[in-house]
C-alpha cells in the first residue's frame, strides 16, 4: 500500500477507538451527569471530523510535493491549488509593480515543480456540507458520494456551534449521540475511501500522463 494511504488509515483507527471509549464511558458515569456528558461529546465528535479531514488532506498535499509535479502533468484544479494565495493579488486594484510580481509568480509555477502549501487547506472551522463540497472541488473528489450526508451534517454542525457558543437549548439523548457517532464515522470512512481511490487511480493527473506510474 502507498505510504500515505497507510498513514491516513492509521489516523482513522485511533479515532475509532475513541468512539468506542466514549460509548463505554457513558455507561460508567452517574445518571445525573449523563446529559452533561452527551452535550460535551458533540464538540468532541466535531473535532474528530474536522481533525481527520484536515490531517488527511494535508497528507495529500505533502504527497503532491513529493511527486515533483509540473503544471502540464496535472488537472487544472490541482494547478490552481498550487498557486494558493498568489490569487490574492487579483482581489483589488493592483499597481503595475504588483501585476509584475503576480506574473513572475505565475510563470515560475509554469517553469518549476509545483509547490503546495498546507495552509491553503482550510475547513473554515465550520466543516459543514458547503465547505466539504468546496474541498471536493479543489481536489477533484466525487462530491455526489457525500450528498446523502448533507442534512445530517449541517444539523450536526449547527448543534456543535450552538453548544460551543454557550447555548444550552439542546437536550441530547443517547440515541442522538449514537446517531452523530455513526455520522462522523461514516463521513470519515467516506472521505478515506475517496482519497484511497483518488491516490490509487492518480486522479490528480491529466489522463494522458503516465510518468508517475511508479508511485
Amino acid at each position: 500500500m502507498i505510504a500515505i494511504l497507510e498513514e491516513i488509515k492509521q489516523e482513522n483507527e485511533w479515532r475509532q477507538r475513541d468512539f468506542a471509549n466514549m460509548k463505554f464511558l457513558y455507561q460508567t458515569i452517574p445518571q445525573d451527569f449523563q446529559k452533561l456528558f452527551l452535550r460535551m461529546t458533540i464538540p468532541y465528535l466535531y473535532a474528530h471530523w474536522e481533525g481527520f479531514a484536515l490531517d488527511a488532506l494535508k497528507k495529500v498535499v505533502n504527497y503532491f510535493n513529493q511527486l515533483n509535479l509540473q503544471f502540464n502533468d496535472v488537472r487544472i484544479n490541482i494547478f490552481v491549488l498550487s498557486l494558493g494565495e498568489k490569487f490574492n493579488y487579483l482581489k483589488s486594484k493592483q499597481s503595475f509593480i504588483q501585476k509584475c510580481e503576480f506574473s513572475e509568480n505565475f510563470l515560475a509555477n509554469l517553469q518549476n515543480d509545483l509547490k503546495f502549501d498546507k495552509k491553503n487547506i482550510s475547513t473554515k472551522s465550520n466543516l459543514r456540507f458547503n465547505v466539504l463540497t468546496e474541498l471536493c472541488e479543489i481536489f477533484g473528489f466525487e462530491q455526489n458520494n457525500f450528498d446523502k450526508y448533507k442534512s445530517d451534517l449541517d444539523k450536526f454542525v449547527n448543534i456543535r456551534n450552538s453548544i460551543a457558543h454557550g447555548e444550552n437549548s439542546y437536550v441530547l439523548s443517547i440515541e442522538n449521540f449514537e446517531k452523530y457517532v455513526n455520522l462522523v464515522n461514516d463521513l470519515i470512512f467516506q472521505l478515506q475511501t475517496e482519497i484511497e481511490i483518488y491516490i490509487s487511480e492518480k486522479k490528480y493527473l491529466k489522463q494522458n500522463v503516465t510518468k508517475y506510474s511508479n508511485y
